[in-house]
């Protein structure tokens, strides 16, 4: 189960660094949006929302959110970096795959 997790959270992260090339502007409302989520999980004590009587799977993927988002955005920062000094020989593929908007 834990690979499946891993997976789909860097398929998240390769479509938040292809919405990042190619819509600029969303990608800027989705972090705003998880940063305010990141802030209430922070001063909610996480037993008020997360632990009550049944670990549900909404409950287990809220309280391993904050580290999910987190690696993310590591992740499209990290996609990030490598575009800005990528080899040239690399460029036509990478431009394919996350082409970036004029």
């Amino acid at each position: 189960m834990a690979a499946i997790g891993i997976f789909l959270t860097i398929i998240a992260g390769l479509f938040f660094y292809w919405l990042r090339c190619c819509l600029r502007f969303w990608y800027g409302v989705c972090e705003i949006v998880v940063a305010v989520v990141v802030i209430y999980l922070t001063f909610v004590p996480p037993y008020t929302v997360v632990v009550l009587e049944d670990m549900s799977p909404g409950r287990l993927l809220m309280s391993k959110g904050v580290g999910i988002l987190g690696g993310i955005y590591i992740l499209v920062r990290g996609l990030d970096n490598l575009d800005e000094d990528l080899p040239a020989k690399w460029r036509p593929i990478w431009d394919r795959i996350f082409p970036t908007r004029a």
